[in-house]
């Protein structure tokens, strides 16, 4: 004799509880993984720190300017200033990998950002 189990509440359709599956909303359907490249990150960010815009990313100067004080190593940090305030060309090629770090580190918080927003929003804020 086989016993009938019926099923959960969390499987019938009705079930004010119940998740729907992803994709089932209209704009879950619309969102996709943002596509944008480093570079446009980066033209984004320059148009901030040279004035030409207000915002990047959804967040404003003062935030960008705090966000610079990041996680560089010691090295890598000192390269930075050492391109900001020589224009020696020996400087900037040793200040080079200090650069790279920092320009990661702001195309990192950018991705963060854009995530955040495809998250909260649905869309990508610029």
């Amino acid at each position: 004799m086989q016993v009938h189990i019926p099923p959960s509440d969390a499987t019938r359709p009705d079930d004010p509880t119940r998740t729907a599956d992803h994709g089932y909303y209209h704009r879950e359907r619309k969102t996709r993984v943002s596509e944008i490249s480093d570079g446009q990150i980066i033209g984004a960010l320059r148009d901030l720190f040279a004035g030409r815009t207000r915002l990047a990313f959804g967040e404003k100067l003062d935030w960008w300017v705090e966000t610079l004080q990041c996680d560089l190593a010691p090295r890598d940090a000192a390269g930075v200033v050492l391109t900001v305030i020589s224009q020696h060309p020996d400087h900037r090629r040793i200040g080079a990998r200090g650069v790279q770090a920092l320009r990661a580190e702001l195309v990192k918080r950018a991705r963060m950002l854009i995530e955040r927003s495809m998250r909260d929003t649905g869309e990508v804020v610029l």
